[in-house]
């Protein structure tokens, strides 16, 4: 297409400025004309266009299937195409660009899944949240939100970043902040000894919005894991409940001995003894008669994330009564 002697040009600059190879906008520059061609003039067969890298001159061609079974190849006129050709190389140019962002941010993003992430609640659209995280767009359905907490746009969010979510309009990844990992990340990011492996957290039940239960352990001997993850009067805790919007946070001692673990996993309540079933996995736990409430806590939520925190099935007495949550 001598008409459009600057084509080439422009590629080879784009291909500079960009960092793409020069083969792949030509291809993306021939696709995007073929498409175009096709809308314009609807030619039967199937449309390639070859771009010739020395003239810009443009070679329309349509492939047709016969009757009986062979191919025909026709060379179709370019004249009349000559005035939207430029538009649609610059449009194929474009589209590819955002493409290659799209995916090098979805690359990123993979490379940072599990991770902590601070954006922007960019909308809500039918109970989904979108948050801006720079680049790439967190897409936070109902399920991955905590329950109760108001999103409101222009406000900064931290999330954590599951898995990339296909979309062709840019790119996008599923976000949450219900998930337990979301706790996790907050704890490494508040406590040292946790990012640093001094402090495991060794398991973790959560019911969102409402409460969650960690259970800690320490490598060295010399550093109270519990202590630790509370922090110097309470700080440590009082900046993940800040971020939680009041979730509570129980952190719970880890212990190898389940009926010393279960007892801890239970606070705060006192508990007087427990009674291991191995065959049903049931902890008989006994609490002090003043103490069963608090124990079972509200709706059985107690009782019930310290069953999932540790594993055990935890029935709980206290004296002639009994409750089985």
């Amino acid at each position: 297409m001598a008409q459009q002697p600057n084509l080439m040009a422009a590629l080879e600059q784009v291909s500079t400025e960009v960092g793409v190879p020069m083969h792949e906008l030509v291809k993306s520059v021939e696709q995007g004309l073929a498409a175009a061609y096709r809308r314009a003039f609807d030619p039967p067969g199937y449309i390639t266009v070859r771009l010739n890298p020395a003239t810009a001159a443009i070679e329309v061609t349509s492939r047709e299937t016969l009757e009986d079974g062979s191919e025909r190849f026709t060379r179709l006129p370019t004249e009349d195409f000559a005035r939207m050709a430029a538009q649609a190389a610059r449009q194929a140019v474009m589209r590819h660009i955002r493409d290659l962002e799209r995916d090098r941010a979805m690359t990123e993003v993979g490379q940072r899944r599990g991770e902590l992430a601070s954006g922007v609640v960019d909308r809500l659209d039918r109970g989904v949240v979108f948050v801006d995280l720079g680049g790439v767009e967190g897409w936070m359905p109902p399920d991955e939100q905590i329950p109760g907490e108001e999103m409101v746009p222009g406000r900064p969010v931290t999330v954590v970043i599951l898995e990339a979510k296909p979309s062709q309009r840019q790119a996008q990844v599923r976000v949450s902040r219900s998930s337990k990992s979301f706790v996790l990340r907050l704890l490494e990011a508040e406590v040292p000894e946790v990012a640093a492996g001094t402090v495991i957290v060794r398991a973790i039940a959560r019911e969102p919005g409402v409460r969650t239960k960690l259970a800690v352990s320490s490598r060295d001997p010399s550093v109270d894991a519990r202590g630790a993850c509370i922090g110097p009067k309470g700080v440590r805790h009082r900046s993940l409940l800040a971020e939680l919007g009041g979730e509570h946070v129980d952190i719970v001692a880890y212990d190898d001995d389940p009926g010393r673990f279960v007892a801890s996993a239970l606070g705060p309540a006192t508990v007087l003894g427990v009674q291991l079933d191995e065959e049903t996995r049931t902890a008989h736990v006994e609490v002090p008669k003043d103490q069963l409430s608090l124990a079972i806590g509200k709706d059985g939520q107690n009782a019930r994330l310290a069953a999932k925190l540790t594993g055990w099935r935890i029935d709980i007495r206290s004296g002639d009564a009994e409750s089985q949550p």
